[in-house]
């Protein structure tokens, strides 16, 4: 009996060890800044390049870095390899500017550190979250919440135009590091996006996308073999350009809020994000 015990509250023991660790060390998805902060009320920034103007600019430094004395707007070319020298250039422009707060594009998400490599998870994002965790930096996403910019969007393109490019986005993102093994089981995992209010009874399977992708798509390679490294067909890349632009008057009013509040501000995106935000900065 004393055996069970023993036995019982080491197990206990162990349990709780774990979970304190886990609790304090394992990463989340980090908030969003305008839930977390208060910030000042948004004003269209005029001077932000539509994404048709950032065409026009033709090429550019890749990456593209914005530098002020208490902001780094870190335009990276997206990456999961560790040994990108990107990494190296981050680590350095952190160091320079020690900032106070870190601004990470997307979600990131469930982490393990020690075990889990962040760029090859996160990609550069990763990368600058774990530099905010190790330095005591605060961390937070700069996007819109999804609710918000569905809502935005389908003010101005029919609701399963929307929710097709939702749905799709992160595929065709992920597409350029590689063509996912199971196309249709990557994509399952973001059908739930279909189902944001404003986009009810738009999209719930599979064979949703396929029919839409012939109907509207059928002089263009198929959904399975498509990136957005060069632009996207049709309304598809007028969806991704207009949630770029309100993606940008969002990034510049936590920007400029944050710096307002006397943070160093270190930003991480694309680099066509930091491009478009220069002339606003």
């Amino acid at each position: 009996m004393r055996t069970l015990i023993r036995v019982v509250l080491i197990f206990i023991g162990t349990f709780i060890v774990v979970a304190g660790w886990g609790w304090f060390n394992i990463w989340r998805s980090p908030k969003f800044a305008s839930d977390a902060l208060t910030l000042t009320a948004c004003q269209e920034n005029p001077a932000i390049l539509s994404m048709e103007q950032y065409g026009a600019v033709g090429s550019h430094a890749r990456p593209y870095v914005v530098e002020r004395p208490d902001l780094v707007l870190f335009g990276a070319e997206h990456t999961k390899d560790p040994d990108d020298p990107q990494i190296a250039r981050i680590e350095s422009a952190w160091a320079q500017l020690d900032p106070t707060v870190a601004l990470v594009e997307g979600r990131l998400g469930f982490l393990i550190p020690y075990v889990m490599n962040p760029v090859p998870t996160f990609g550069e994002s990763g990368y600058v979250a774990k530099l905010a965790r190790s330095d005591g930096a605060a961390i937070y996403s700069w996007e819109l919440p999804k609710s918000e910019l569905i809502l935005e969007l389908v003010k101005v393109y029919p609701p399963e135009q929307v929710a097709l490019s939702q749905v799709l986005s992160p595929y065709f993102s992920n597409y350029r590091f590689g063509k996912p093994d199971d196309p249709e089981a990557f994509v399952a995992q973001f059908l739930n996006r279909a189902h944001y209010p404003g986009l009810e009874n738009t999209i719930g399977s599979i064979d949703d996308i396929d029919q839409i992708w012939q109907q509207d798509f059928a002089d263009v390679a198929d959904w399975r073999e498509t990136s957005d490294q060069w632009g996207l067909p049709g309304y598809l890349g007028e969806i991704a350009a207009s949630a770029n632009m309100i993606r940008n008057q969002h990034l510049a009013c936590v920007i400029d809020g944050l710096v307002a509040n006397g943070e160093r501000v270190f930003v991480i995106a694309g680099s066509s994000h930091a491009v478009c935000l220069d002339p606003a900065l």
